[in-house]
């Protein structure tokens, strides 16, 4: 049985950006292991209107709806109001809830403040989630509303406390178990695959695979983009790891045979991370030398690894800067393949990279133009043999070195792969 969730976070530090919603992320891979398909993700603020609506619609449009925020004692916590006024269900006081309560604040040598009382108010027809650790218990609440059809539609509302640890332990000890043994869900889980790619566009890569990113196929692909990289996801729910497999196999093919090369790693790697593994598989060591605008790809390189790491990457040697009005003319193709092997020689490496990065032929300031340069890399491998390449490389402000640095990387990855 396919369902489909909505995770409500409450509160104005979240509206405000006062504070980062984290809880959203943890429910939502809580959810996914269970099969469940979070369809959407709302932040509320604390009006009492406002979540009245956002919970009306979540439970019109979604099977499963879970709230984090709002159940403390103050005036400005509404999730109890609000669910009562959204599904017409008077608030009632739950003795067993109050006396929780109460010996909590006992254990803590801590009168109750009188405010405390409201969090033992319950939706009439709703559940306890007990929150062992907190004076705020969750509420369970089953609800059966028109659909945007005008169809009747059940849903199940889980209200949970804001603070993470409270809330992780109450959706592992009572949401969790109540979806898998009332509902039936925990059969299937949501799997993924990753397969990251390097030097097209967004657009580039939708055009090669149109069929395969449509919303409604089984198993979805969707396409993002970090730090000039792009990332295929494969996404299916499946009993286990192998049944996914099975399930993505022909998906996967057509992805691997469309992209061919484009594709430098699959799963969580980082072409710094393919690069590192290549030269510990291969065992060779390796030197750069980066001369120009900006020294990136060290960097990169260098970011994470661990000092006592066999092998791999031996040494960095980077050049002072050329002056800003330097161009490509100062350091030619020729000029960094000297650079290169003398650094070769020199730290008595496998290979030697040397990379020349030019001042952007455009400001960083005009919003109008992105900045682009030429790239020169001269890569010198066994025997001495030296490869030499330019690209033409352009980008956002932000991304425009990052994406300079991965296409240096890129570059050494075929190299090493003898592609």
């Amino acid at each position: 049985m396919s369902m489909k969730a909505e995770i409500i976070s409450v509160g104005d530090e979240l509206t405000s950006g006062q504070r980062l919603d984290t809880n959203s992320q943890i429910i939502s891979r809580r959810l996914g292991d269970l099969g469940i398909r979070v369809g959407h993700h709302t932040t509320v603020g604390d009006d009492l209107a406002d979540n009245v609506s956002a919970f009306r619609i979540a439970a019109s449009r979604c099977d499963i709806v879970i709230i984090s925020g709002g159940l403390g004692p103050t005036a400005d916590d509404l999730t109890r109001e609000a669910m009562a006024e959204a599904f017409g269900q008077p608030l009632e006081f739950r003795p067993e809830a109050m006396a929780h309560i109460e010996n909590l604040f006992k254990s803590r040598n801590r009168s109750m403040p009188e405010r405390n009382r409201v969090q033992a108010m319950f939706p009439q027809t709703s559940r306890i989630i007990p929150n062992p650790h907190g004076t705020a218990p969750g509420v369970d609440l089953e609800v059966l509303v028109k659909d945007p059809q005008n169809m009747d539609h059940p849903s199940r509302l889980f209200a949970l406390p804001g603070v993470p640890a409270e809330m992780i332990q109450m959706l592992s000890q009572t949401v969790e178990p109540r979806l898998i043994e009332e509902l039936g869900l925990g059969h299937q889980r949501c799997f993924f695959h990753s397969v990251k790619l390097f030097g097209l566009g967004e657009s580039d890569v939708e055009q090669v695979i149109p069929d395969l990113i449509s919303r409604d196929r089984i198993p979805r692909v969707g396409i993002t983009v970090s730090k000039a990289t792009i990332t295929l996801r494969i996404a299916a729910l499946a009993t286990c790891e192998d049944e996914f497999q099975s399930l993505i196999g022909p998906t996967l093919a057509q992805i691997r045979q469309a992209f061919g090369e484009v594709i430098f790693a699959e799963g969580d790697l980082e072409l710094q991370d393919v690069i590192h593994d290549l030269l510990d598989q291969k065992h060779l060591t390796l030197s750069i030398v980066e001369v120009g605008s900006g020294c990136w790809v060290g960097q990169m390189l260098s970011e994470g690894l661990e000092p006592s790491r066999p092998g791999g990457l031996k040494h960095l040697a980077w050049q002072p800067l050329l002056p800003a009005a330097a161009t490509a003319s100062d350091f030619n193709s020729q000029s960094l393949a000297e650079l290169a092997l003398q650094s070769k020689q020199l730290h008595m490496t496998d290979y030697a990279m040397a990379v020349g990065v030019y001042p952007p032929s455009s400001s960083f300031a005009r919003e109008s133009s992105l900045p682009s340069t030429e790239l020169q890399v001269a890569i010198v491998g066994p025997a001495n043999r030296a490869t030499l390449k330019t690209k033409s490389v352009s980008g956002h402000p932000e991304l425009f070195y990052q994406r300079l640095a991965k296409t240096a990387l890129d570059l050494l990855r075929k190299e090493l792969l003898g592609e």
